[in-house]
Formats: C-alpha cells, sequence, structure tokens
C-alpha cells in the first residue's frame, strides 16, 4: 500500500494548492515592499515621497492593528430598542444605526404618520449621534434610506437634500420595505468618516 488511499488524494491536493498560493502571495507583498524601497533617485532633486498602495497597506495591516470597536450613546437620541448602538466608531470609521422618528425624552413616535414631520426628527435624531462622536452631516460618506411608501420619496428628498448640503453629499440607497419598527414611514442609517 502506498502512503496515501486514493481517497486522501483530493485532501492532499487542496493543501499543496493552498501551500503554493499562500507562498505566492507572501513573494508578492516581499516584491511588492521591495520595489517601493528601491526606487531611483535623480542627482538633481531628491526622492518624492512614496505611498504603499491602499491594497497593499490593507493586505498588511488586516488583523495587526485593528482598532477596538467603541460604542457611542447620547441622550439626545432615542436609546436603542434592541441589542444594538446608537453608533459604532471603529478607527475613524462611524456607523450610525437605523433612526426612526423616536422622541428621545418620551420614546414615542413624532409625527403621527406625517412622513415630513418624521422625516425632520429621523434627521435631527441622527445628527445628535453624529455630534456625540464629533462629527457633522459633512462627515457623513453614505446613507441608507427605507421608506414604507416610495410615492413618499419626494417629500423626504426634499428634507434630506436641506440637512446634506455640504460640498459632497453621501452616497444613497433608498428602498422601499414592507415595514418599519414602531410603524415609522421612514428610517435612515448612515456612515461617517471622522
Amino acid at each position: 500500500e502506498g502512503r496515501y488511499r486514493s481517497a486522501d488524494m483530493p485532501f492532499a491536493t487542496t493543501r499543496i494548492a493552498v501551500a503554493i498560493a499562500t507562498a505566492t502571495l507572501l513573494l508578492l507583498l516581499h516584491i511588492a515592499t521591495l520595489s517601493l524601497a528601491f526606487q531611483p533617485v535623480s542627482p538633481l532633486r531628491p526622492p518624492a515621497p512614496r505611498s504603499v498602495s491602499p491594497l497593499l497597506q490593507r493586505i498588511t495591516t488586516v488583523g495587526m492593528s485593528a482598532a477596538a470597536p467603541k460604542a457611542v450613546e447620547t441622550k439626545d437620541a432615542p436609546a436603542p430598542v434592541g441589542p444594538y448602538n446608537q453608533a459604532v466608531l471603529v478607527g475613524n470609521t462611524l456607523y450610525v444605526s437605523g433612526q426612526v422618528a423616536l422622541d428621545p425624552k418620551s420614546g414615542e413616535m413624532v409625527g403621527s404618520g406625517d412622513v415630513e414631520a418624521e422625516t425632520r426628527q429621523v434627521l435631527k435624531n441622527l445628527d445628535a449621534v453624529l455630534k456625540e462622536a464629533g462629527a457633522t452631516a459633512d462627515n457623513v460618506v453614505r446613507t441608507t434610506v427605507f421608506l414604507a411608501d416610495l410615492a413618499d420619496f419626494a417629500k423626504v428628498n426634499a428634507l434630506y437634500a436641506e440637512y446634506f448640503d455640504g460640498p459632497v453629499s453621501p452616497a444613497r440607497a433608498c428602498v422601499q420595505v414592507a415595514a418599519l419598527p414602531k410603524g415609522a414611514r421612514v428610517e435612515i442609517d448612515c456612515i461617517a468618516a471622522l
């Protein structure tokens, strides 16, 4: 009998393929690092500062310096109604949970079904969480708008445009959903770069 039975062959082949792929990746990273270190220098001017490509930087730092997540909480926005935080800060990125039109003091819905009144309260709640983290609407890079009825888009969009009036509007997705918590007509979450 040989060392491997025929049933072991796929496992052995997979292990070899993984070892080859790992060695290749490490070699490519080493070559990329060396190529950054040994750039030709002109005798007439000093070398320009070089930066590591974002992909290489991400590959070499994954798992080595990840910032610990930090909960962001403020009494000026509604308390979470489940096992989540108002926002989580990881490094310089703030992930703000979806906000509905809850009054932070009473815990009751605002607007009685009026989507414009709800949108104003939602944006006020988002703003309170952003401020607690040291951010403003100008720091927001991505939002998701959830609507119970897409027919409300124009009304919500007008108020949204007033709030996000900076030089660069955030990237955004807007979707209609079957239902929102507390019977809300609108919910908005966001990601901000601090």
